[in-house]
């Protein structure tokens, strides 16, 4: 199997060996755009590895509500904890466009962490990577304003979805709103005052970054940074 292993992050230095098994473990499935690659509270389905596409990973909340955990491109790993301890998936999976993506089972992958000490180093450290991104996503949802949040969305390409540019024109209002954890409307009025203050900056229907160092402030101190108001006046 043609896959660049240490670009994930659980098998990134493993010696030769190890790729070995992980090739023969490994399994890859290609998804049609808008086909699902595994439910919430279904039986585990696995690690999984994106190689080709996009894939969106999303939870439904009681009132029927989709809320977008991360939107993820090549390569990035998903569903690493319910592949550890065999239990339902905590998120919905779907391929948003074409996607190849590759599996390994539950009981395969843990045959592999229970005979290589250095996989097993590697995985250890991986999740605790996954758990404070969540601790860290709980925080921004109870603490940090729409306009923070969205400033941090902007900069940070890693803290709600991969490889987010200085253009996140593939994202529209709704899908902010999604990962954001709110409506489209107030994304909306966020956005309007980001382009107002001048730190983000619109050229068609696409919304570039105008000052870094201005929504660094916002996103690292719930404050808009205000000097840019003044200069204007």
């Amino acid at each position: 199997m043609s896959i660049k292993w240490d670009a994930v992050a659980c098998f990134n230095g493993v010696g030769p060996d190890v790729l070995q098994r992980l090739d023969e473990a490994a399994h890859s499935h290609i998804y049609q755009a808008g086909s699902t690659i595994f439910n919430e509270e279904e039986a585990c389905a696995g690690f999984h590895i994106v190689t080709e596409g996009l894939v969106r990973i999303y939870r439904i909340s009681p009132e029927g509500r989709l809320h977008t955990l991360s939107l993820l491109r090549p390569i990035a790993s998903f569903n690493e904890v319910a592949a550890v301890d065999g239990g339902y998936n905590p998120y919905n999976a779907v391929a948003v466009t074409y996607s190849t993506i590759v599996k390994i089972s539950h009981h395969q992958l843990m045959e592999l962490l229970a005979s290589e000490r250095e996989l097993l180093q590697n995985y250890v450290q991986a999740l605790a990577h996954v758990n404070r991104e969540y601790i860290e996503r709980l925080e921004d949802m109870t603490f940090r304003t729409i306009p923070s949040r969205l400033a941090k969305l902007f900069l940070h390409e890693t803290t709600y979805a991969d490889q987010i540019s200085d253009a996140p024109t593939k994202l529209t209002q709704e899908e902010i709103a999604s990962i954001l954890g709110t409506t489209r409307e107030v994304v909306g009025r966020a956005l309007r005052g980001l382009l107002n203050t001048g730190l983000l900056r619109k050229e068609g229907r696409k919304v570039y970054i105008a000052d870094r160092a201005g929504l660094e402030h916002l996103a690292e101190t719930n404050d808009m940074p205000q000097y840019i108001e003044k200069q204007k006046t």
